[in-house]
């Protein structure tokens, strides 16, 4: 009897060791570096101290085609798995209305939990024509004063500077980017959960499961 206790709590000491391991990843918080300069573009995510560059992807070498006798030879033949039901979008049950509100109180939700330590953005407007340059200029400084004072207003935001000018002289435009966002992921999986039975009947309402039909 006393081993089985023992064993018993050696079980759950570990089971919660894993818990305990798991709640202190999903705190960690997952963020996206991204970084661009006139047409090039560079994004990471980062895991705490690990960064897993995602853009651009890294470069395969090509291997030497085979030759068609030896891809037959080589060739696996693999047997396609019959699908036994395929799945659709109800129409007729989509609601706008509900997924509207639904992705509004998720975003309500999440909006302070997104922390962006990092914007800047330049951009030096350049066209070859003077009266272009001019307009441009003016709708760019347009959009910078609605999206400046909603990106203040909804997120967490820390270092941020955005600057557009124009350059009258040049015939093109140039311009340059960095932005860092962070997020935990336990707070996603949180909402994610209270909401777990909404979104499932969601789910099951709009999504249609049928048998798939197959021919031999």
């Amino acid at each position: 009897m006393s081993v089985l206790l023992v064993i018993l709590a050696a079980v759950l000491g570990l089971v919660l060791v894993v818990l305990l391991l798991i709640l202190l990843l999903l705190c960690v918080r997952i963020g996206v570096d991204v970084v661009g300069v006139n047409g090039e573009v560079s994004a990471e995510v980062r895991y705490g101290p690990v960064r897993i560059p995602v853009w651009p992807p890294p470069r395969r070498k090509k291997a030497q085609p085979p030759s068609e006798q030896q891809a037959d030879e080589h060739k696996p033949r693999k047997k396609r798995k019959k699908k036994k039901y395929r799945y659709s979008l109800n129409r007729e049950q989509l609601d706008i209305g509900d997924l509207a509100d639904m992705t509004h109180r998720l975003h309500s939700e999440l909006t302070d939990a997104v922390h962006i330590s990092r914007l800047r953005v330049r951009v030096v407007i350049g066209t070859d024509d003077a009266a272009k340059t001019g307009i441009l200029l003016g709708q760019s400084a347009a959009v910078t004063g609605m999206m400046v004072p909603f990106l203040e207003n909804t997120f967490t935001m820390e270092d941020y500077h955005v600057d557009v000018d124009a350059d009258f002289e040049a015939d093109h435009t140039e311009w340059a980017f960095t932005v860092f966002g962070s997020l935990r992921p336990l707070r996603v999986l949180w909402c994610l959960l209270r909401h777990s039975g909404e979104l499932y009947r969601m789910y099951k309402r709009m999504i249609k499961k049928e048998e798939a039909i197959t021919h031999e």
